[in-house]
């Protein structure tokens, strides 16, 4: 198992519904076609966005903006993603490619501070 798995409390269900039942410290947004959306699920390379009124389907490569904050330093990450699902109930479901070292690191420090509950 990874450091990033361990810390993440990844293959512990309890851990991850933990995390899952906790709210976000601050929101994270995921930008599309120049409109901000909530994010209400974030990972490392996933994110679900609820609700989600855009053009995108199912199976459909996009480019988006992650943005977030770490340290009181607001972070905008490019990302190209595709559409896992998309619909009116369960809102819109994405993967995206392995960031860039430098957002890797700030995306992994700004899901380590919502799971811990501390400032960023």
């Amino acid at each position: 198992m990874s450091w990033l798995s361990k810390i993440l409390g990844g293959g512990n269900k309890k851990v991850a519904a933990d995390v899952k039942a906790q709210p976000p410290l601050s929101e994270a947004k995921i930008r599309i076609d120049r409109q901000d959306f909530v994010a209400v699920e974030l990972g490392i390379r996933s994110f679900r966005i609820h609700p989600y009124d855009g053009g995108l389907i199912a199976r459909q490569n996009f480019e988006f903006s992650l943005i977030f904050t770490v340290n009181g330093e607001e972070i905008e990450m490019p990302g190209r993603g595709v559409v896992k699902s998309q619909d009116d109930n369960d809102g819109l479901r994405a993967l995206f490619g392995a960031p860039q070292p430098f957002y890797q690191k700030m995306l992994t420090q700004f899901l380590i501070a919502q799971k811990q509950g501390g400032k960023r």
